[in-house]
């Protein structure tokens, strides 16, 4: 479940839900199961390879899968395996290395829950961990454990030894909050929703929709998966926020449901656009009170 939180006058009142702290669309879970590999070539592992020994040594890898997250569309996934299957074909490197991994045959003509399950390594491949390479050797950077788990960075090199240079804790989880800057309503005027802390006064609502002020009672942030995107929504009376696309709305429909013509707290949405939030965190804030609005 997720926290909700009162906006100001000119900021879209958004409801986040009422009791608990950190939250998010979760990842499916990932087979840890790794077939061995026994055959290096004289350049060593490819980066595929070295990517499937990583998850063998490190099990419970986590990550945000595109499509799942922010919104799970029936049928989607299916499609977009048969769709891409052809350029996942054409890496043959990655591609050679998958097949290993699910023991299937290179051959013509795949089923297409053949596809899927290829397509399935291709994400886990691409969005599991962070490779970057340099003089025979790749820099590793992933997180492993749904909610409280830890973000492993280190090196390994293309004979395929690892070694970890840091182990850090990590909450991992996708976010469904605000953006940085998102301003909340409080007595003392509208503070951007980072600078907020344990114990200062927002403005929120009591059971029968009267606005009170009360103290915050938790606050948390969340880092964003490399893919992440934000909606900005713009309301023909010059309101506007910034969201993740599974947050809610008043009404309690996630935003990215919302399309141009819509209405959404008293106003015509004029704007509903995606646009990429890097390298920053989604930052959430839950009031005390009945209803944690």
């Amino acid at each position: 479940m997720n926290r909700s939180f009162t906006t100001p006058k000119r900021v879209l009142l958004f409801i986040i839900g009422a009791i608990i702290l950190l939250s998010g669309c979760k990842s499916q879970t990932v087979s840890t199961s790794t077939s061995t590999l026994t055959t290096i070539t004289s350049s060593g592992y490819s980066q595929a390879q070295l990517e499937y020994r990583l998850f063998s040594n490190f099990p419970n890898v986590f990550w945000c899968d595109p499509d799942f997250y922010p919104i799970a569309r029936a049928g989607q996934e299916q499609q977009n395996a048969i769709a891409q299957f052809p350029a996942i074909k054409a890496n043959q490197a990655e591609y050679s290395a998958i097949l290993a991994y699910l023991n299937l045959q290179n051959k013509t003509d795949y089923t297409d829950n053949e596809k899927l399950l290829i397509y399935k390594e291709h994400k886990k491949l691409n969005y599991a961990v962070q490779m970057t390479y340099a003089a025979g050797v790749y820099n590793f950077d992933l997180r492993v454990g749904d909610g409280q788990g830890e973000r492993i960075q280190g090196t390994i090199k293309t004979s395929g030894e690892i070694q970890v240079t840091s182990r850090s804790p990590s909450f991992n989880s996708c976010p469904i909050c605000l953006v940085k800057g998102t301003l909340i309503d409080t007595p003392e005027g509208p503070i951007p929703v980072e600078r907020l802390i344990k114990g200062m006064i927002v403005w929120t609502l009591d059971g029968s929709g009267n606005r009170i002020a009360k103290e915050i009672v938790e606050t948390a942030s969340t880092p964003t998966p490399l893919f992440f995107q934000a909606i900005r929504i713009e309301l023909s009376d010059g309101r506007s926020v910034t969201a993740s696309p599974g947050h809610p709305s008043a009404d309690g429909r996630a935003i990215a449901d919302y399309q141009v013509g819509d209405e959404m707290d008293g106003a015509r949405i004029i704007i509903a656009d995606y646009i990429t939030y890097k390298n920053e965190m989604t930052y959430d804030i839950l009031p005390a009170g009945i209803t944690g609005l």
